[in-house]
């Protein structure tokens, strides 16, 4: 199963394609779709979805795994995250792939035993499982770990 990852972010979204099964994975490609800022949303959000697609054509994953929505203390970074998860699940739904939300708790649980660990915790983690020669950037890492949960808890004989 190939899987990719995001972690959906107006400024950086991160992403990771993985593949494997339950009891091993392999990345085939992780990075960030970088936005400038002061860009007005719309490109910003073009941008996004047309490096998605570069990926999608590159790669084609069997799924997308991506971090359900959450409560955010600032109003406009939870709508501009909205946004880019929307543009997301567009371009990958339009492309045939089905998406699997997960919780940021469960994904942090699964990745690091731990649902409230914090973004160096997912890096070193990350490393360790998919045994990377280095720490990855902290958004490509959460992203590995949407696909890591996608594994550990779709598969047969995973948690779920």
């Amino acid at each position: 199963m190939r899987v990719l990852g995001i972690d959906p972010s107006l400024r950086s979204t991160g992403y990771a394609v993985l593949e494997g099964d339950r009891k091993q994975q392999a990345v085939l490609e992780f990075g960030l779709i970088k936005t400038k800022t002061g860009e007005p949303l719309e490109a910003s959000l073009t941008h996004i979805a047309e490096s998605l697609e570069n990926i999608l054509v590159q790669h084609k994953p069997d799924i997308l795994a991506i971090e359900d929505i959450f409560t955010a203390r600032n109003i406009r970074v939870a709508l501009q995250l909205g946004h880019v998860r929307g543009v997301v699940i567009v371009v990958c739904r339009r492309s045939g792939l089905a998406a699997a939300g997960y919780s940021a708790t469960r994904i942090k649980e699964t990745v690091a035993g731990y649902g409230r660990a914090d973004k160096k915790q997912i890096q070193h983690m990350v490393t360790r499982t998919l045994e990377l020669p280095e720490e990855p950037p902290s958004d490509a890492a959460d992203a590995m770990a949407a696909a890591l949960t996608h594994f550990f808890w779709s598969l047969p004989g995973g948690y779920g």
